[in-house]
């Protein structure tokens, strides 16, 4: 089956995952994160590609990059085999160490783009890692918020859109966004279920009970919540009947109902109101 053909963005922003094969963790110490590091800052400094932001968790990395889409394949392809090489040969083994292909996503406006760099820097907090993005030392987000450090072009590009004020930036940072992005599998259905966990909360708090199961024995209280978490979380109803302990069932017969009354709320056709035997 071939492969689909990655989208061009028009502005030359992509974001991009490269991870481990078979999802191994492949960045085990912090010697292994400061040699990818390494191999990504080569590839920046031959000018092929511009580097926005960056993040390497223990089993992929998130990269924030500008470039021809070419130029950005090559970059990848010696990133990750540089990296490899090093790899298979410090822990004595042979065969692949990345995933084959990179995800790729283009990002075609300005505002997406501070918000994917966000989100990139915020990786480890939404990990549980850290608890403050300036805690993690293996991204961009202190090459940005050091006050005292000299920037890059492409940092003073992206300073930009915040003054060149570094306290808007990291109050930037602390901002909810509760938007999915490029993500790999796992770390997705984890951060959906973060997301209605925090949905669930909010109705609890929102309506004075302790519980979930106080929120599904009110059948007012469930349809709404049900509502939200099915228009906000991302999740399945499966996940969904799975996460509140009720049955599938229960679910989809709540949002049926839903549907229906939602449906009787809106305008009714015109009837003819004249003698119905004309």
């Amino acid at each position: 089956m071939p492969r689909k053909a990655r989208i061009k963005s028009e502005t030359g922003y992509y974001h991009i995952i490269t991870r481990g094969n078979n999802k191994n963790y492949i960045f085990k110490d912090e010697t292994d994160k400061e040699l990818i590091k390494e191999e990504i800052k080569k590839q920046e400094i031959e000018k092929s590609i511009e580097i926005a932001a960056w993040c390497i968790m223990d089993n992929h990395i998130h990269l924030v990059i500008k470039g021809e889409l070419e130029d950005i394949t090559t970059a990848m392809k010696k990133i990750n085999v540089k990296y490899a090489m090093k790899y298979n040969v410090k822990y004595e083994r042979s065969g692949h160490v990345f995933q084959d292909r990179y995800m790729s996503k283009p990002i075609e406006t300005d505002e997406y783009l501070i918000c994917v760099l966000r989100y990139v820097h915020m990786n480890p907090v939404k990990a549980n890692i850290v608890k403050k993005a300036e805690d993690y030392r293996w991204s961009s987000y202190r090459e940005y918020s050091e006050m005292n450090k000299e920037k890059s072009g492409m940092e003073k590009f992206v300073l930009s859109y915040f003054d060149m004020d570094i306290e808007s930036f990291k109050k930037f940072h602390q901002e909810e966004d509760e938007r999915e992005y490029l993500e790999i599998k796992e770390d997705k259905e984890k951060y959906r279920l973060d997301k209605a966990q925090r949905i669930i909360n909010r109705c609890c708090e929102k309506y004075g009970v302790n519980t979930s199961r106080d929120v599904i024995e009110n059948r007012e209280i469930f349809k709404e919540l049900i509502i939200e978490l099915k228009e906000r979380s991302g999740l399945s109803i499966r996940k969904i009947s799975k996460l509140l302990e009720v049955s599938y069932g229960t679910i989809q017969a709540t949002k049926r109902k839903c549907f229906n009354e939602s449906i009787g709320q809106k305008e009714r056709p015109l009837r003819y109101e004249g003698d119905m035997n004309e």
